[in-house]
């Protein structure tokens, strides 16, 4: 059983409603891969594939997906905290 903090069970559940609809979607990666985001470069050459992977992914599949993921040597807890936030000053 997985154990994520408020924080992070808040910006997943979050990050998977906007992930679901294609519009908020596209418009998600394209803040995050925009240049005035403070983590895009971090986020386009690591965590872009694994983020994308655990958003995608139905609630019921965390506990597989994270044993997967600790397989890989990474956790559920890591990838939801490299989650990029938005920021207002730039989203629309």
């Amino acid at each position: 059983m997985r154990r994520l903090l408020y924080q992070d069970e808040a910006r997943l559940e979050y990050g998977r409603r906007f992930w679901r609809d294609p519009a908020r979607k596209a418009r998600l990666l394209a803040h995050w891969q925009d240049e005035r985001h403070p983590y895009h470069d971090r986020f386009l050459e690591k965590w872009q594939p694994l983020v994308e992977r655990v958003l995608s992914a139905s609630p019921g599949d965390d506990d597989a997906l994270d044993a997967a993921l600790q397989s890989e040597g990474f956790s559920l807890r890591v990838v939801v905290k490299e989650i990029p936030p938005v920021f207002g000053s730039f989203w629309s």
